[in-house]
């Protein structure tokens, strides 16, 4: 498994950092001007409020007889299993000199999410921004969440994933099962029933996170060493689900084997981070993928869902590259980045199936691109028809849309063109999309009920 393939490169330094790993204690506190927590906006708003620059040093509670005292359902801080260890990173100003310009933390909480454990490395900035929404809290699944694991187990195909992670699954089979497919492969995942279109097939969460920042502006031998720690820091059972992945080969360092195999690329706060799924891992490549991953920021959950039926015995992929990637340039990137060359069934496919794939991907592409440049100019009924033909188009290459997602599309569209009964239409089939799917994170199926409830009111209103 891998992310992007530049994950464990270090970028070069256009200036001299100061770079201070501190033993057991916090990093120096920021200059009151330069509090560094003034978020752009977050990719998903919540109710939550907006969180405060945090102080450093208090961003969460550690794991000692101190906190005793503290009400956890008040204060949104979380408890840390070993005190933060941090560095700053500095920058040089325009006229020559070097501030602060970010602190990079390790904080680890082996309690996470009933046990399994996180060990992440952030900024200040990005840890006060997921407190603020409750990412660390085990608070109980949504509604729609535990009907999903509560039906998937009287099926009798356990609660759609995660040994447990996902919070109100029941059950006492999974929808798959982690088997021996082959020399060089390894490990894979193979269905052990059939999982629906638009089935959520596994639930993890990270063992280790990584934000880019921190990797790119680190020097690899400190870099390497707070990795080392995070993975130590965590439990013992997370730790061999790790020590079981497969490594890089080409990597001098085991960590750096670990990580550059088998991260995924997340945006948390605004930045990039590269995470360490143990069991998402365990999901091979195909070009031609069956399923495809959903992260939830708010959650620290990453959920994987079926882009079509799959059936028992069947292998589950996920595609390592965006999927509109040119064929040469998809093997040369595996090759490069994963160290291996690429033979699922659209690489060992005649020209001419790879070329009609190729086709397809690029008209999806194209599609996507040219329905949001006509919404954003108004011409909404060309929009809707190019939405319904983006469905065709990319069923066609067995990769169709996420349908709640595609449905609120339709549903916007025809509310900017003023048909209410197709609004309305689209935006309960949304909505009720959302609640089958049954995620952890709620947040899109409130936005779908909210913007359903905006195109019910401007229906009373013209009725009135």
């Amino acid at each position: 498994m891998g992310a992007t393939g530049s994950t464990m490169r270090s970028q070069p330094l256009s200036s001299l950092f100061l770079l201070t790993l501190l033993a057991g204690a916090t990093a120096s506190p920021f200059p009151p001007s330069h509090c560094p927590h003034q978020p752009a906006g977050r990719l998903h708003q919540t109710q939550h409020p907006p969180p405060q620059c945090p102080v450093p040093g208090r961003i969460g509670i550690f794991h000692d007889d101190t906190t005793k005292d503290i009400n956890t359902d008040i204060d949104p801080a979380v408890s840390w299993t070993y005190p933060p260890k941090c560095i700053t990173q500095t920058a040089k100003t325009t006229t020559g000199d070097e501030e602060p310009s970010r602190i990079d933390c390790l904080f680890t909480s082996a309690e996470f999410r009933s046990g399994h454990g996180t060990s992440i490395v952030t900024s200040t900035t990005t840890a006060s921004e997921l407190l603020s929404v409750g990412a660390f809290h085990d608070r109980p699944a949504p509604l729609a969440a535990q009907r999903r694991a509560a039906a998937a187990a009287a099926a009798g195909g356990g609660g759609g994933g995660g040994g447990g992670i996902a919070q109100g699954a029941a059950g006492s089979r999974l929808s798959y099962e982690i088997v021996d497919v082959g020399e060089e492969k390894g490990e894979g995942v193979v269905a052990t029933r059939t999982i629906r279109q638009g089935e959520i097939i596994m639930v993890d969460v990270p063992a280790v996170m990584m934000g880019m920042g921190f990797l790119a502006d680190t020097p690899g031998h400190h870099r390497r060493r707070v990795l080392k720690q995070a993975m130590a820091q965590l439990p013992e059972g997370t730790r061999a689900k790790l020590n079981r992945l497969k490594r890089s080969e080409a990597a001098k360092y085991e960590v750096d084997a670990i990580l550059g195999r088998n991260s995924h690329a997340v945006v948390v706060g605004g930045e990039v981070h590269v995470g360490l799924f143990a069991e998402v891992a365990k999901i091979n490549h195909a070009c031609r993928p069956n399923a495809y991953y959903r992260f939830s920021e708010s959650r620290l959950t990453m959920e994987v869902v079926a882009f079509r039926r799959i059936e028992p015995g069947e292998e589950i992929f996920m595609s390592y590259v965006p999927l509109e990637t040119p064929a040469d340039e998809r093997r040369r990137y595996l090759h490069d980045h994963w160290g291996f060359n690429c033979a699922c069934t659209l690489c060992r496919a005649s020209d001419y199936d790879a070329n009609e794939s190729r086709a397809w991907r690029e008209k999806v592409k194209s599609l996507q691109e040219t329905i949001a440049s006509a919404r954003d100019q108004g011409y909404y009924p060309d929009a809707i028809t190019m939405t319904h033909e983006w469905l065709l188009v990319a069923g066609w290459d067995g990769t169709p849309p996420f349908l709640p997602e595609w449905h609120g599309t339709l549903a916007d569209l025809h509310l900017l063109k003023g048909d209410m009964a197709n609004a309305t239409r689209y935006a309960r089939m949304a909505m009720d999309g959302w609640a089958k799917l049954g995620s952890v994170d709620d947040e899109p199926l409130e936005r779908a009920r909210l913007f359903l409830k905006r195109v019910d009111e401007l229906n009373e209103g013209k009725a009135g």
